[in-house]
């Protein structure tokens, strides 16, 4: 093997200028493509290895993977006894094992973290290819949120990892994830081999392994459950595909803790309160940064979350109260909706001694005088007047009912009609006007989150996101197929929406691009599998379409793609940009 340093160029093309690991026979660097003017990923290791030539194969047999959370590998090869597998270089990315220094992560980001690497590993699986070396720092996010799994073109190959069947080597892979995620809920790491940076956990008196909700506050049921069966009882799931669909649904973004550190300890006071962040954010392993920032949960966090948000004034009576003292916002929320009350209420009396049993009369009749008080003769003219006054008003009640017998009838009907055109016209335009105002508006409910759907835990979970940006430049899309029928595999692939809560549905809205596409909507209380159900209904066509689901209740709607639209490009690709859903 040739010396390997700064300014070493492989392949005349790839020159190494930082390193930034190594172990056991192998070399991680930052590489300049100079074809592509571009920087690089570059792992180097002995070619006179005896496991180079396993790993070289590996990493070609990588290459043909296609799924976003595994670095693509550009190039492969040998020179000067020294082999090099290049990959994509991942910028800022950070790893479970340097964010749990200090603090563990909030159960939600474990599960995102977690399920997106099993979605990844699940299709290497696919093709035959097992990590078998996964420790916290192999799974990395980058700043944007996106989730990477390092090291599966060579580690396992290079560390002469025995061989194992596929069955047990998914499992290895499945028992390595769920130690990650134990990992990432506690703090300490559960494994029989330590992990630099990472705390061992420490085993009960029985020597059994504690629950993580033992060690930490705020972890759920399910994911607690997860590590006790799985580490404790070696049953739980057997590949990274089943570990993804367990774990499903995740956030689509990043998930972030606020906690509140007491001065002089290490201690953490108080709930912590979650949030997904569009785009991620800093680090958060300095241990000298602050906090990080407050914002609304995922789904299963057990934290308030204190909301600022612009009431109606017709509210006010109902949430004056509520408004907590000392908030800016909220103190001239709470003198507008004051005002507001003001204006409806009844002004208040003039002096103090106002009886409120009292009801002042109405001013005297006008030409009877302010102090009139009748004889006789006047009281009988003002019973005369009162009956000629019902005589008159039962005559006119008389002729109106004869009025509506007779426009009742089919004759007078016809008659009227073609007596005033023009006043029909205006009197329909201004019912139409009156139907408009009064018609249901449709509401727009929110979504929790959106997370893809299918084998492996779907196709692109990182770009689900983007049907609820409100951009119509973003999309969620599928891979590429050479058919429209998932390139002659068949079944589907899709989306999973999650309302938070059980809703009423009345409109489901998606828009896609390209040609005419298959899809079938299915609503459910719970998530199920697809092929255990009928569809509510089947969208098929392009752009904005519109399905009618009857104001059924459900929390969950599968977006199960089963026929791909046809791009410009001539792929198959199914690219959704939009989906909103209305009560």
């Amino acid at each position: 093997m040739q010396a390997i340093g700064e300014n070493t160029v492989l392949a005349q093309r790839y020159t190494l200028t930082r390193k930034l690991a190594g172990q056991r026979d192998q070399e991680l660097w930052i590489a300049t493509d100079a074809t592509l003017d571009r920087e690089v990923s570059a792992t180097v290791f002995s070619a006179d290895s005896v496991h180079a030539e396993a790993a070289l194969d590996s990493a070609r047999r990588a290459a043909g993977v296609e799924d976003h959370h595994l670095p693509r590998v550009l190039d492969v090869g040998v020179e000067d006894g020294t082999a090099y597998v290049i990959s994509e270089a991942l910028h800022g990315a950070e790893s479970i094992a340097a964010m749990v220094q200090f603090d563990p992560l909030p159960p939600e980001e474990v599960r995102r973290l977690v399920g997106e690497a099993a979605s990844g590993l699940g299709a290497a699986a696919a093709r035959g290819l097992h990590h078998l070396q996964l420790t916290p720092h192999d799974i990395v996010t980058s700043p944007d949120g996106a989730v990477s799994v390092l090291g599966l073109p060579t580690d396992a190959a290079l560390a002469g990892a025995e061989e194992l069947s596929s069955e047990d080597a998914s499992r290895a892979d499945t028992v390595a994830l769920v130690q990650i995620a134990y990992a990432g809920l506690t703090g300490h790491w559960p494994g029989d081999d330590p992990v630099p940076g990472v705390p061992d956990v420490s085993r009960r008196a029985d020597g059994e392994l504690p629950a993580p909700s033992e060690l930490a506050s705020g972890v759920p049921g399910d994911l607690d459950a997860l590590c006790r069966t799985t580490l404790g009882a070696d049953e739980g799931p057997r590949t990274p595909g089943e570990l993804a669909r367990q774990l499903a649904p995740w956030s689509s973004e990043r998930v972030t803790s606020s906690t509140r550190r007491t001065t002089g300890s290490g201690g953490q006071s108080g709930a912590a309160t979650l949030r997904a962040v569009p785009g991620g954010g800093g680090s958060t392993t300095a241990p000298a940064s602050p906090p990080r920032a407050p914002a609304a949960d995922a789904e299963d966090a057990t934290a308030e979350v204190p909301v600022k948000t612009a009431l109606p004034r017709a509210a006010a009576s109902t949430v004056a109260a509520t408004i907590p003292e000392g908030d800016e916002t909220a103190q001239i929320s709470r003198a507008d909706l004051m005002k507001a009350r003001e204006r409806t209420a009844a002004p208040p009396p003039a002096d103090d001694d106002w009886d409120p049993s009292f009801t002042e009369l109405e001013s005297p009749v006008p030409g009877l005088g302010g102090h009139f008080e009748p004889d006789n003769h006047s009281s009988r003219l003002a019973l005369a007047l009162v009956v000629l006054l019902v005589i008159i008003a039962v005559v006119f009640a008389a002729i109106g009912l004869q009025g509506i017998g007779r426009s009742s009838s089919p004759d007078s009907t016809a008659a009227a009609s073609g007596a005033a055109p023009a006043a029909s016209s205006s009197a329909s335009g201004t019912t139409s006007s009156s139907t408009t105002e009064s018609a249901p508006v449709a509401e727009p409910l929110t979504i929790s989150r959106v997370t893809s759907y299918g084998i492996n835990g779907g196709e692109n979970n990182a770009l689900a996101k983007y049907v609820v940006d409100d951009d119509a430049d973003t999309y969620w899309n599928t891979g590429q197929y050479g058919a429209a029928d998932l390139g002659g595999r068949g079944g589907g692939t899709g989306l999973l929406i999650d309302l938070g809560s059980l809703k009423t549905l009345n409109d489901l809205r998606i828009t896609t691009a390209g040609s005419d596409s298959t899809i079938n909507v299915f609503v459910s209380d719970k998530i199920e599998p697809v092929s255990t159900r009928q569809p509510e209904t089947t969208l098929k066509g392009r752009g904005t379409q519109t399905a009618d689901l009857h104001g059924v209740q459900a929390r969950y709607i599968t977006l199960w793609v089963t026929s791909l639209s046809k791009q410009s490009d001539g792929a198959y690709q199914e690219r959704i940009s939009k989906v909103a859903v209305y009560s």
